[in-house]
């Protein structure tokens, strides 16, 4: 099981980051760190919890195209340039 994660300051340098709340970052970030290889998370409202951001944090995420939602539950997270 493959516990190292990076992060492209491609993606996290741009202003389209920068400009969402600090919680919505982070939020971003322990996602990230908690995906498997293939970038998907199957619970993130545990991780959420964790992190102690609200479901508006995620909203944003995924309206800025930073983390992409499944029906079923499944969100995934973009490591590219978006």
């Amino acid at each position: 099981m493959n516990h190292k994660r990076i992060f492209s300051l491609d993606v996290v340098d741009t202003d389209k980051f920068l400009d969402m709340p600090v919680t919505t970052q982070a939020l971003y970030f322990h996602l990230g760190l908690r995906a498997d290889n293939e970038g998907i998370v199957a619970a993130p409202a545990n991780i959420m919890k964790i992190v102690g951001c609200k479901y508006d944090d995620l909203k944003l995420l995924i309206a800025k195209g930073f983390v992409i939602p499944f029906e079923t539950g499944i969100r995934v997270i973009r490591k590219e340039n978006i």
